[in-house]
């Protein structure tokens, strides 16, 4: 049955709103809505809207080559209001795990972590939204050494062996998620644990969503959009989409991990995205070139967190027309994947 008003589709989970309407109006099957299918899709779905449908396409249209693929797609129903032709901008600083185990507990960050707290505390007003991010685990979660040591996580080709921190296994698949990598660490972030709470000087308001990830003791979340297998989703999305935001700011621990995750799975609903670059630590300060690089990649901007100050303040509220707002948002054309379980095996410390 055809949508037929801009209402009903803004009542539906944006994922599964913008593949849904992906496959229908994709005829001839190529991933992409052609000039003819976008017709189609903006005479169905928006009747009455404020552009001609070859405007509307070229609004839309990022990289300028006639066609909108699903995060460009993703990008435009998250904003658009046929009765407006701009964009109001609305920003969220989203907070990943600084918490007492990866600052002074059981995971530590090398590199010393507590002095990022006081740069986020300076941060918050800049913001609309601020949003806490927090790993939260069972006890015997699979990411934990000890449970790899235990037997109590299921692992492919064999039994449990004497593992030590960062060696990596192969999860088994089960019915919530497939076969997988995963890189042992030390137990942390048990829920209602002291490691598992924030850190005592970071500024948290009563008021501050709070997210919390890795909740089941099978299969992990470094992001704080979805888990590693992208089978189970956090909630974040749908908190940001009833938030009207458009842009996330991303910031914690660590650089290389979590926060490299959570910017990527950001950029690929279709936020515009920035990493917070001193207001974070890496895991490993060797993988911090190579993560830039897949950002950069991904259109997620990397700047400081004066610089994401004056950048949030100063576009508070602004209005953007929607090509201005989507060259800001991810650039890749097709629905790939832009962070895979696969590539993350490279984050164990270096020697």
């Amino acid at each position: 049955q055809k949508t037929t008003s801009y209402q009903r589709l803004h009542d539906l989970p944006m994922a599964k709103r913008a593949d849904a309407l992906l496959k229908r109006f994709d005829v001839n099957g190529d991933g992409l809505l052609q000039r003819n299918e976008f017709h189609e899709f903006v005479s169905t779905t928006f009747p009455g809207n404020a552009y001609a449908p070859d405007a509307l396409l070229a609004a839309i249209d990022a990289d300028g080559d006639g066609t909108v693929g699903l995060n460009e797609l993703r990008a435009f129903l998250r904003v658009y209001d046929p009765s407006r032709s701009v964009v109001r901008t609305k920003s969220c600083l989203v907070i990943i795990d600084v918490q007492n185990d990866f600052i002074t507990g059981s995971l530590a960050n090398q590199y010393g972590a507590e002095p990022i707290v006081p740069i986020i505390n300076s941060m918050r007003d800049a913001f609309d939204l601020v949003v806490i991010s927090m790993d939260w685990h069972p006890h015997h979660h699979c990411s934990f050494v000890e449970s790899a040591n235990d037997g109590k996580i299921a692992l492919a080709g064999g039994a449990a062996a004497n593992f030590t921190p960062f060696s990596m296994v192969t999860l088994k698949g089960d019915a919530d998620r497939a076969e997988h990598p995963q890189m042992l660490y030390p137990r942390h972030a048990v829920c209602d644990t002291d490691g598992a709470a924030c850190h005592h000087a970071l500024d948290v308001l009563d008021s501050d969503p709070k997210i919390y990830k890795g909740t089941k003791p099978n299969i992990d979340s470094y992001s704080a959009f979805f888990d590693n297998c992208k089978a189970n989703d956090t909630g974040l999305t749908a908190l940001l989409e009833a938030e009207g935001i458009t842009d996330v700011y991303c910031c914690g621990l660590v650089f290389d991990i979590c926060v490299k995750s959570s910017a990527l799975h950001g950029a690929e609903m279709g936020f515009a995205v920035t990493v917070i670059e001193d207001a974070c630590r890496p895991l490993d300060a060797a993988n911090v070139a190579g993560v830039k690089d897949e950002l950069n990649a991904a259109g997620v901007a990397i700047m400081s967190a004066a610089e994401a100050i004056r950048k949030s303040k100063a576009d508070s509220g602004q209005e953007r027309t929607l090509k201005e707002f989507l060259k800001v948002t991810k650039r890749s054309k097709a629905a790939q994947a832009l962070h895979s379980s696969m590539s993350m095996g490279a984050h164990a410390p270096s020697v």
